[in-house]
């Protein structure tokens, strides 16, 4: 089994990138090979809506034709069972490098027929984490949560199946006295020892180890 974990979040040692990580570290415990990727080290472009990947009797059905940086990583999906993605929220949503990773990814297994089966060469194992600034309770009330479980569904739909996992309530800051923060728990997270619980990346780390062995 090889699972591959893409990280949206331009900090190379932040939340995001912890958590997957670990959920790494979970699938290698069980004999998993790994691959990480980072979207910020690659050089691509959005969906630019050619439909080459909706061509009847060609060799592009069912596949990106852009030919950039994106090209080898989507080969590597192909090649991979479980496909981990992990974003920061940027207003409300996935930020703009994963998006257009997204587009890019599951486009081409589209088939506009509404059984979301598609050309893909497999169903996939999938998850996705999200890592985020606001309370459980923010997560909630503006629509957050909503948005993310609906996207979850769109990978499900479209590759297998999708697992959600968020961190809420991040650090963002290693010295809040520098940055303009007006929220009320700015000295609760100023304070804060772990960045990321222990209890929150142990999910990291059973995600996956439940990707590879269910």
């Amino acid at each position: 089994m090889k699972l591959i974990a893409v990280c949206g979040s331009a900090r190379k040692h932040g939340n995001t990138s912890k958590m997957l990580h670990q959920v790494i570290e979970g699938a290698k415990s069980v004999g998993a090979e790994t691959e990480f990727i980072n979207l910020f080290d690659l050089n691509y472009k959005d969906c630019i809506g050619c439909c080459s990947c909706k061509l009847k009797n060609s060799k592009s059905y069912g596949h990106c034709v852009v030919d950039d940086d994106l090209k080898p990583l989507l080969g590597s999906i192909e090649e991979s069972d479980v496909i981990v993605l992990g974003s920061p929220i940027y207003y409300g949503n996935l930020s703009g490098q994963m998006r257009s990773f997204t587009d890019r990814l599951l486009f081409q297994y589209l088939d506009y027929g509404g059984t979301s089966t598609g050309p893909k060469p497999k169903n996939f194992k999938t998850a996705l984490i999200a890592t985020m600034n606001v309370s459980d309770e923010i997560y909630v009330e503006r629509g957050f949560e909503d948005t993310l479980t609906s996207f979850a569904g769109i990978m499900g739909r479209t590759l297998g199946s999708c697992e959600l996992l968020t961190l809420t309530n991040t650090v963002q800051f290693d010295d809040y006295s520098k940055y303009v923060y007006l929220m009320p728990d700015k000295e609760e997270k100023s304070n804060r020892v772990e960045k990321i619980s222990a209890e929150d990346l142990q999910k990291a780390f059973d995600l996956g180890v439940r990707l590879i062995k269910s």
